[in-house]
């Protein structure tokens, strides 16, 4: 998608920084709300101010004009505990890349992030991950490298993303968790509807947490092989 039009630049910039002031004002900013790492505040700032300008280059890729809330990613870092190896897909900001760096310091982190001026600024922030530029789908190597107790948490907004970005990523995921029944794959949505439809018969989703404190609310699902009948 075309940059947006210079003369109305300004005023989105400004709209899109009262959102996320909005926001993190609506979401609170008590114990709760602090991740679990000490961070920067010119760090989050210089964050914050490349998601806005990724999402004015690219809305339909990102998804949404706010970073995920430290609410929801607590509640997706919560549901990938225990396993050997997280890989993150569409990090963005780094909202959810800093509850997984901090909650899981044991355990080996990937990133896969399409932009890469946020892929670069992901890596300097959390050197310990693995962080790689590109989409999913490019990436793929990356992801089937996973070892089989491995989840992947994805803030991939296939709602929005075009079908020939959507398409091989889900082809790439439904391989991905059907290569070992205990790999899962752990997602969010904005609506009551499941993320995306798998081809493969044998994937099936499940809806495990609603998260009130994010703008706007989300779901959080987990999707894995279905257990062999008998």
């Amino acid at each position: 998608m075309a940059p947006p039009d210079s003369r109305h630049g300004d005023d989105r910039g400004r709209s899109a920084s009262r959102a996320i002031e909005r926001a993190r004002s609506w979401q609170g900013t008590g114990h709760d709300a602090t991740p679990p790492a000490r961070q920067r505040r010119s760090r989050r700032v210089t964050l914050d101010e490349s998601f806005i300008a990724h999402f004015l280059r690219a809305p339909a890729l990102v998804g949404g004009i706010v970073p995920s809330s430290s609410a929801l990613a607590r509640t997706l870092s919560r549901h990938a505990a225990g396993f050997e190896a997280i890989v993150e897909l569409g990090a963005g900001a780094g909202s959810i890349t800093r509850w997984l760096a901090a909650e899981h310091p044991r355990t080996a982190l990937t990133v896969i992030e399409r932009e890469p001026r946020m892929a670069r600024r992901l890596a300097r922030a959390w050197p310990r991950a693995r962080v790689h530029a590109g989409c999913v789908h490019e990436r793929a190597a990356c992801l089937h490298a996973q070892p089989a107790h491995a989840v992947a948490v994805s803030s991939l907004p296939f709602r929005s993303l075009p079908d020939d970005l959507a398409r091989p990523t889900i082809v790439e995921l439904e391989q991905f968790l059907l290569a070992h029944p205990e790999r899962r794959l752990v997602q969010y949505s904005y609506g009551l509807r499941e993320p995306f439809r798998f081809d493969a018969p044998a994937l099936r989703w499940r809806r495990v947490e609603r998260v009130w404190r994010n703008l706007p609310p989300a779901l959080v699902w987990v999707a894995a092989r279905a257990p062999e009948r008998a």
